[in-house]
């Protein structure tokens, strides 16, 4: 199969929807198929996979940290003939869905598009446009793009919900991302605590996050502040970078927590999983996620979570078991976290749970459910192409006997 993957974002970007990618594209070309990826050209970097073709790309330098694409490509026009792709999918429903539209009504094949963000939590990064406009016009276009489309996924039942309630006709599936299992259950703690200096006995609380508002990494640090009151013997490491992160460092500042908060800026994809083994205790207070990647990550490598009871974090955890569900309250979301830091047996429990419950996400899984999809539509493209193809040589057929009657009867 020829699979074409449209994203506003790739590498060397490192984020949850870029991290969905590559692990769809490694098993999927692990089983013989082939991956195209179309994507906003990165000044400066160059790709290795032949594969990846580039569409030039503007920075508008408002807000955001990645060049969007532009849209008009006679180059890649021949690219996609000369493939002769059987699908297009979709992974955002602006720019790049625009353009992966484009191709899939010009070469009749099917498009399907995944909605992993929540967009009415990234109306901020629209210029120009109040909340109270930018909010629900986001989520009609969304609807809109939706229902021009052969499927849609959803990576949780909220998602999907969210999808009907906006009039969304086309067909949904849930389905979660998934996750190499292996590349969490191999890795190394002992050199993530010996390069930040971290005795081994003490506690280490983690989160991976790219650093913006959207992701509410403030809480965790005002939280993290109560937590080391009680138990100072605590760390908490950032990994991640963007454009909150001087004003988050600035935070940790004012509130002293110099010492105690690492911040490590942007890591590569092959190094994350030794931060999660060094790890005690996975922290999330996001509202803008459908179905967090590291969250999986982190059941993966064996960390019990304490995430804010909110959005797709509900879906993924389930409070007790794999983790807890906190109230989105700084004294009460850090109380959470102490019961975890104090008792040791508990962590042990939800941790082996974690490591069980991630086997329900592994990337094999969700790839052999992703063709299946991708089958039944390619199947039912053809049918549907057929059938109109047959009706309108039957109406040629049937108006070329009905001119022959009118000329036998002059």
């Amino acid at each position: 199969m020829r699979i074409g993957i449209f994203t506003n974002i790739y590498l060397p970007i490192i984020s949850g929807v870029v991290t969905i990618i590559e692990n769809y594209r490694k098993e999927l070309e692990r089983q013989g198929h082939k991956v195209y990826i179309f994507a906003a050209k990165q000044p400066g970097y160059r790709d290795e996979n032949p594969r990846v073709f580039r569409f030039k790309s503007i920075d508008l330098n408002y807000k955001i940290s990645y060049p969007l694409p532009i849209i008009s490509s006679s180059r890649i026009n021949r690219t996609i003939k000369k493939i002769n792709l059987d699908i297009a999918h979709t992974q955002h429903f602006f720019v790049c869905g625009q353009i992966a539209w484009y191709y899939a009504k010009k070469f009749n094949i099917p498009l399907v598009f995944t909605q992993h963000t929540r967009y009415e939590y990234y109306t901020h990064y629209i210029p120009y446009l109040p909340k109270e406009i930018s909010k629900p016009l986001a989520l009609s276009l969304r609807a809109f793009y939706a229902n021009s489309c052969d499927a849609v996924i959803a990576p949780t039942e909220d998602i999907k919900n969210s999808l009907l309630k906006y009039k969304v006709k086309t067909p949904i599936t849930i389905l979660p991302s998934g996750v190499d299992l292996e590349r969490f259950s191999k890795a190394n703690k002992e050199t993530i605590k010996k390069k930040y200096n971290i005795d081994e006995d003490k506690i280490v609380l983690l989160t991976v996050s790219r650093l913006a508002p959207e992701k509410n990494i403030s809480f965790l640090l005002k939280s993290f502040k109560k937590t080391i009151l009680k138990n100072p013997d605590v760390y908490f490491i950032i990994v991640g970078d963007g454009p909150s992160k001087k004003s988050l460092e600035s935070q940790s500042n004012q509130l002293e927590l110099k010492n105690r908060v690492i911040f490590t800026g942007e890591i590569e994809q092959e190094k994350i999983p030794s931060f999660y083994k060094a790890a005690d205790i996975f922290l999330f207070s996001s509202f803008s996620e459908v179905q967090p990647t590291v969250i999986t990550e982190a059941m993966a490598s064996g960390l019990p979570i304490v995430a804010v009871k909110a959005g797709g974090i509900k879906n993924a955890i389930i409070d007790g078991e794999n983790g807890i569900l906190a109230p989105n309250g700084i004294d009460e979301f850090s109380k959470e976290v102490l019961k975890l830091i104090n008792n040791e047996e508990l962590r042990g429990s939800i941790s082996e749970k974690a490591r069980k419950m991630a086997k329900n996400y592994s990337v094999e899984n969700a790839t052999k459910k992703l063709l299946n999809l991708y089958q039944k539509l390619i199947i039912q493209k053809k049918k549907d192409y057929k059938s109109q193809n047959n009706f309108a040589l039957f109406k040629d057929k049937f108006l070329k006997n009905k001119f022959n009657q009118i000329l036998t009867q002059k």
